[in-house]
C-alpha cells in the first residue's frame, strides 16, 4: 500500500484543486466585472502640410494618346504600370524596341506580329522629340 490512507487521497486532491478553481474563477469574473472606465483619448491627426485636393497615390494618372497603336499600348503596357511610365521617356526607336523585348520577355502581353506596330506608337508619342513630362503630383504616401 502506498503511504497515504485510502481516505486522505480524495481530500488532498480536492484541497490542490481548490486553489486552481478558485484562481479561475476570480479571472472570469474580473473579466465579467467593469473595469475602471478609462478616458478614451482620441489620436492626434497628423498635422496635414500637403494640399489634401491633391490625388492619392496609385491614382490612374494619365491613358495613352490617341492613335494607331494605342489598343497595343493599353493591352500591353497598363497592366503593370501607368501611363506616365511611357510618356516620361523620350527613347529612339532602337530603345524603344530593346524595351519592349525587355517587357515582354517579363509579360507584357503584345502579340510579335503587332510588336512593330506598339514600337511606331511609341516612337511617334515619346521618342526623342516629344514633349516634356510634367509630372503628376500625388499625395505623401500614408496620407
Amino acid at each position: 500500500m502506498s503511504g497515504a490512507p485510502r481516505g486522505r487521497v480524495p481530500v488532498l486532491l480536492l484541497l490542490l484543486l481548490l486553489p486552481i478553481a478558485a484562481f479561475l474563477a476570480s479571472s472570469s469574473d474580473a473579466s465579467a466585472s467593469p473595469k475602471r472606465a478609462r478616458k478614451k483619448t482620441a489620436k492626434r491627426a497628423a498635422p496635414v502640410d500637403f494640399d489634401t485636393h491633391l490625388p492619392v497615390l496609385g491614382t490612374k494618372l494619365a491613358e495613352f494618346p490617341a492613335g494607331p497603336g494605342k489598343s497595343l499600348a493599353d493591352q500591353g503596357c497598363v497592366f503593370c504600370h501607368s501611363a506616365d511610365m511611357a510618356t516620361q521617356q523620350h527613347l529612339t526607336e532602337k530603345q524603344w524596341t530593346a524595351e519592349v523585348t525587355k517587357m515582354t520577355s517579363w509579360g507584357a502581353d503584345v502579340p510579335a506580329d503587332k510588336r512593330d506596330e506598339l514600337i511606331a506608337y511609341l516612337v511617334k508619342n515619346f521618342g526623342p522629340e516629344s514633349p516634356r513630362y510634367v509630372p503628376v503630383v500625388t499625395r505623401p504616401v500614408g496620407r
